[in-house]
C-alpha cells in the first residue's frame, strides 16, 4: 500500500486555540519534493491509467505546496478507480488544506465506507469534526484510531486537546501524559498538558480540595509558567492558611504580569494581614489605577478576587 499524504498537519489542527491553528500547505521550496514530483511524473507518463501512481504524484505536489495540481492528480485517480479508499482519504486531506471542510468530511466518510479500517481516514475525520466543534463524534473517531494504532501520536494529541475542550480534563491529562511518555518533544504537547493540568487543578480547587489542586498547579508550572497558574496556586495556599507560600505565588504572578489585578489585590491583602501596610498601600493604589470602577483605596481593599475569574 502506498504511503498516504503526510499526517504532520493533524497535530497542528487543534493546538493554536488551546488549540486552533489552521491547516496550511507546505510552501517552502524543497529540493526533495521537486525530485519526487519529477520521479512520479515520469512514472505517470509511462502508466497514465494507474490510480496509485496518480495519488503518489498528488502526494508529491502536496508536499511541495501545490494544492491545485495535487487535487487534480488525486481526482484523476478516483476517476480511474472510484473504490480506491486511500485516494478518497488523500483527497480529503487536500480539501481540508484548502479549507473546504464540508467536502473534506464527505471524502473521509467515503474512504471509511470503502475501508472501515483505514486509520488515516479515522484520524483525519476525527480531527476535522473536532475542529468543527462536533466533539462527540470526533472524539469517537480519534479514540478508534488509537485502538487500531496506538503509535499515532498525532491522533493522541488531538484527542487530548478535544477532551480538554469538552471539559473532561482527567482524560485530557491521561492522553497527553501518555503522548509525552512516548514522544517527549511532540510539538505543542508541553503547552497542552500544562493547560490540562491547570484546568484539572481549578476543578479540584473549586471542589474545595486545595492540596490536590496545588499538585496540578505545580505540574502545570513545571511545564510552562503562566501568571494565572501562580495566582491560582496563591489562592489554594491562602485556603490552606499558608500565607508565605501564597505570598510567593502572588508575587511571581505579578512578576510575570505586572497588571494582574487579582494577584495585586490578594498580595496586598496578605501584606495587610501580616502588618506590612507600607507594602500593601502601593499595590492597592495600582489596583485603583487599573480598575476605574474602584475609585478609592477602600473600594480596592474591599473588592473580592477569587477563582471565579479563572473559571469563566
Amino acid at each position: 500500500m502506498f504511503r498516504l499524504l503526510q499526517q504532520s498537519v493533524w497535530s497542528a489542527a487543534l493546538l493554536a486555540t488551546l488549540f486552533a491553528a489552521s491547516l496550511e500547505a507546505k510552501t517552502r521550496y524543497n529540493v526533495w519534493a521537486k525530485e519526487k514530483i519529477r520521479y512520479n511524473y515520469e512514472r505517470v507518463q509511462t502508466d497514465p491509467y494507474n490510480a496509485e501512481l496518480r495519488v503518489l504524484l498528488g502526494n508529491a505536489y502536496f508536499a511541495d505546496g501545490d494544492l491545485i495540481r495535487a487535487l487534480a492528480q488525486i481526482e484523476q485517480a478516483i476517476e480511474l478507480d472510484s473504490a480506491y479508499a486511500e485516494a478518497h482519504c488523500n483527497l480529503a486531506i487536500v480539501l481540508q488544506a484548502q479549507s473546504r471542510a464540508t467536502d473534506a468530511e464527505a471524502s473521509y466518510r467515503r474512504a471509511l465506507d470503502l475501508d472501515s479500517t483505514l486509520v488515516d481516514a479515522m484520524a483525519g475525520l476525527g480531527t476535522l469534526l473536532c475542529r468543527r466543534l462536533q466533539h462527540g463524534e470526533g472524539i469517537d473517531y480519534l479514540a478508534k484510531t488509537l485502538e487500531f494504532d496506538a503509535r499515532r501520536d498525532d491522533a493522541r494529541f488531538n484527542l487530548g486537546v478535544a477532551y480538554h475542550r469538552v471539559g473532561d480534563y482527567r482524560r485530557a491529562v491521561e492522553q497527553l501524559e501518555t503522548l509525552r511518555a512516548r514522544h517527549f518533544e511532540f510539538p505543542g504537547s508541553d503547552r497542552a498538558l500544562s493547560q490540562a493540568y491547570f484546568a484539572r487543578g481549578l476543578v479540584l480547587f473549586d471542589a474545595k480540595l486545595p492540596t490536590e489542586a496545588i499538585t496540578f498547579f505545580d505540574k502545570a508550572t513545571a511545564l510552562r509558567e503562566h501568571a494565572d497558574v501562580h495566582y491560582a496556586a496563591g489562592l489554594a495556599h491562602m485556603r490552606l492558611a499558608d500565607l508565605p507560600a501564597a505570598e510567593t505565588a502572588f508575587a511571581r504572578a505579578i512578576e510575570m504580569e505586572t497588571d494582574h489585578v487579582p494577584a495585586l489585590h490578594n498580595l496586598a491583602v496578605i501584606y495587610e494581614q501580616t502588618g506590612r501596610l507600607e507594602l500593601a498601600t502601593p499595590l492597592l493604589h495600582r489596583v485603583v489605577e487599573l480598575t476605574p470602577h474602584l475609585a478609592t483605596i477602600d473600594a480596592a481593599r474591599n473588592a473580592s478576587y477569587d477563582e471565579t475569574i479563572l473559571l469563566e
